[in-house]
């Protein structure tokens, strides 16, 4: 079939390119090539882990929800056995990384079983990646969706409406990347505010019923965002606030010609 690394990147373009059948059919016969194959190395099983997290996801854009639960499933086994193989070969920063990812692994399966309707299931695996990453923002604004889709109402979110809002209050401030506001959270994956704003504001919604505790606390949060995106639009907040603030902590205390000048005497 090729060198994994290989496969594994053109099967990645096809995805890019739209062509997800083609990416699936790669990815699961990588998958199956690797798991045949008794005794892998540390690399073979690093892209082991590779294609079944790829397999999982791109099933999960065809909407083929009991595959991609199955390719997640074998994930979870691949992926503890990956992390103590790192730890055997003394990476163990290598095998912290691998551990974290397990985070967003859960997230997926979580949006998997919510499209089945399954939402107990569903919050359980957002409940194992907040344990696992506690800054990770989908796995907070995920319950929400899936309340709303599955019962349609947020009668029963207080407690993950309660949790998103303070998630979205401690991991600031907004930053702007290009045209895109986004919380960054740190070691973990940013949250784009371009969806997550309309959805507050919809979740918010007296029709939605989310218990008053919540939605007094997700509308505050929702009202921090907004100020400090248009404080940012005005030039009064700095686009990346925390690379701002590193910067200045560089900047001298003297400057160098007021010293030449013998300012400082």
């Amino acid at each position: 079939m090729g060198d994994p690394a290989t496969v594994i990147d053109q099967y990645r373009r096809y995805v890019q390119d739209g062509r997800l059948e083609i990416s699936e059919v790669m990815a699961s016969e990588l998958s199956d090539l690797l798991l045949s194959k008794k005794g892998r190395s540390l690399v073979e099983q690093g892209h082991l882990v590779t294609a079944l997290r790829d397999l999982a996801k791109i099933q999960e854009m065809r909407t083929k929800w009991k595959e991609s639960r199955t390719a997640a499933s074998m994930l979870v086994k691949s992926r503890k056995r990956y992390v103590k193989l790192l730890k055997s070969n003394g990476m163990q920063t290598e095998a912290k990384v691998s551990a974290k990812a397990e985070a967003a692994d859960e997230v997926q399966r979580g949006r998997v079983r919510a499209h089945e309707g399954a939402l107990r299931a569903a919050l359980s695996h957002w409940k194992r990646a907040r344990r696992v990453q506690p800054g990770l923002i989908e796995a907070y604004w995920r319950p929400l969706e899936a309340h709303e889709n599955i019962k349609t109402s947020l009668k029963g979110a207080g407690k993950v409406g309660l949790a998103l809002a303070k998630i979205l209050t401690s991991v600031g401030p907004v930053n702007r990347v290009g045209d895109s506001f986004q919380l960054q959270p740190e070691n973990t994956e940013a949250q784009p505010l371009e969806e997550l704003l309309p959805n507050l504001s919809r979740w918010l919604k007296p029709e939605l019923a989310l218990p008053a505790k919540a939605s007094v606390a997700l509308d505050a949060s929702k009202r921090e965002l907004n100020r400090q995106i248009a404080s940012i639009e005005a030039g009064e907040q700095a686009a990346n606030a925390k690379l701002q603030a590193a910067i200045d902590t560089l900047q001298p205390s003297i400057d160098y010609h007021e010293y030449s000048r013998g300012g400082t005497s």
